[in-house]
């Protein structure tokens, strides 16, 4: 798990995080302007930022389950179009992770595509080849210090028939780790969801109720 840390500033009051993942990009059923729209809204507003949550290309292999034959650019080509559409919000990438298709071109050539493309952008440090931990400060609390919030996630794996088993598999994520918010895609519907609870107040020695969001990202694909 990748620990990456991000401070916006005093200055702003409150942000907007657009989840991006499933873009799919060489699918012929991608659609490549719902996904240069939100890219263009996460340009212009000023205190909109995303999170890469895996599967931006779609790499199809002669060995995996997608049809290399129906994909419309190659791997490579998918890679210098997702740095592409990337370069004008590379400052507003809080995270950038794998996911399971792009993990075929790792798994076969220990290559790992998004973490080259992270490097083409120069912001590594924000990428994470699998589960990821983000601590996130922004604004001012009465004390006069940045409010932290914490957000976490991984692309996913699986399936499930129904939303309710899909955000499941993104509630499982805190009963390993606790957080504000789990994010979770790979499912290709979005979902969310809120639990509550209890943790222990040390120095006051009681406990404190504690909401925690789930949040599956949407598919830009059919």
């Amino acid at each position: 798990m990748k620990v990456i840390k991000k401070e916006l500033g005093k200055g702003k009051e409150k942000i907007t995080i657009i989840p991006i993942s499933d873009v799919h990009i060489g699918d012929k059923q991608t659609d490549l302007k719902s996904f240069k729209e939100t890219i263009d809204r996460i340009k212009n507003e000023p205190n909109t930022y995303t999170i890469l949550n895996g599967d931006l290309c779609n790499v199809a292999l002669k060995n995996s389950k997608s049809d290399v034959y129906s994909d419309e650019l190659t791997p490579m080509e998918q890679v210098l179009r997702v740095i592409e559409f990337l370069e004008p919000i590379k400052d507003k990438i809080l995270v950038m992770s794998n996911g399971n298709h792009e993990e075929r071109i790792e798994k076969e050539t220990s290559i790992d595509v998004l973490y080259l493309v992270a490097k083409q952008l120069k912001i590594e440090q924000v990428y994470s080849p699998s589960w990821w931990y983000l601590y996130l400060s922004f604004g001012e609390s009465n004390k006069h210090k940045p409010v932290l919030y914490t957000i976490t996630g991984y692309h996913g794996s699986g399936s499930g028939q129904t939303s309710g088993a899909k955000i499941n598999r993104a509630k499982k994520m805190s009963q390993v780790i606790l957080a504000d918010v789990y994010l979770m895609s790979h499912v290709h519907e979005p979902i969310n969801a809120k639990g509550v609870i209890y943790v222990p107040d040390y120095q006051h020695k009681s406990v404190v109720r504690k909401e925690m969001y789930y949040a599956i990202s949407n598919s830009f694909v059919g």
